[in-house]
């Protein structure tokens, strides 16, 4: 059984399929932008429930992703047990436990991205203006400031017009933040100018900055999405730490093409 679960042909065509769903996803996306927007703002427990009863379609392509996913991760499991562990203490080469870390660093990986969908905490789209503050769990999030240095207009604009507009050439993010506090139990944890691509964090917990506001009284704010999952810093180190093995796996083995120093060149 082990070794049926743990065959090149079952990776290959699992790797076909998961090709196909990926593809499949990448239609579905633009068909239904806003359910893959959503997807990424609630709980994946909360988001197939309330998807399910309005479009199917996606939740069954998501499952069937899932289920691609586990079978690569039984496959990988099953394929470092019962050959790569067994060649590497066969030959005791470097280059072969190599490959046997590089398999069980993927396991990990695997896991790590199952596990962060279905645990910890996401509060998505959190609206706050200057002096607001909002609960996240045990800690409260607050609002000090906003700037938005670049043309305000940009942010009255109908929302698909502003997409188009939000380009570098119109918005310098290094001019752009808003400056967040992070509390708890009334102590300051962390503070810092928040900017596009660069969040608030501390420890497990990170403050992202979604998009800029402006309400009808034209009051600048802000767009936040807050997450809290103790997964997280363990899946980059894991995630790194596979870049290097690869890295290290690829110089071992990488052979140069030696120069025939006997072929002579015939012009004719």
């Amino acid at each position: 059984m082990i070794q049926r679960l743990s065959s090149v042909t079952l990776t290959f065509y699992n790797l076909v399929a998961l090709i196909l769903l990926l593809g499949a996803g990448i239609f579905f996306s633009i068909s239904h932008p806003d359910i893959f927007t959503r997807m990424n703002e609630v709980n994946i427990f909360d988001w197939l429930t309330m998807t399910w009863g309005t479009n199917p379609v996606p939740v069954v392509w998501f499952l069937l992703l899932c289920l691609c996913a586990g079978v690569l991760f039984v496959n990988a499991l099953c394929c470092s047990l019962d050959r790569q562990l067994a060649l590497a203490k066969k030959s005791g080469r470097i280059k072969n436990w190599l490959f046997f870390i590089l398999h069980c660093l993927f396991i990990l990986v695997l896991a790590c991205h199952g596990l962060i969908l279905v645990v910890g905490e996401k509060q998505s789209r959190v609206e706050l203006f200057p002096g607001q503050a909002e609960a996240f769990g045990p800690y409260e999030v607050k609002v000090s400031d906003v700037v938005f240095s670049d043309d305000m207009n940009i942010l009255k604009a109908p929302k698909k017009k502003q997409r188009g507009l939000m380009t570098r050439k119109n918005i310098d993010i290094h001019e752009n933040y808003v400056v967040l506090t992070l509390l708890k139990d009334n102590r300051i944890l962390a503070s810092k100018k928040v900017r596009m691509l660069s969040p608030l964090k501390y420890k497990s917990v990170q403050i992202t900055l979604i998009e800029f506001v402006i309400n009808k009284a034209d009051r600048l704010g802000v767009t936040l999405t807050f997450t809290q999952n103790f997964l997280s810093n363990f899946f980059f180190v894991v995630y790194g730490v596979m870049i290097l093995a690869l890295v290290g796996f690829t110089s071992i083995t990488w052979k140069k093409t030696p120069l025939n120093k006997e072929t002579s060149y015939d012009p004719s």
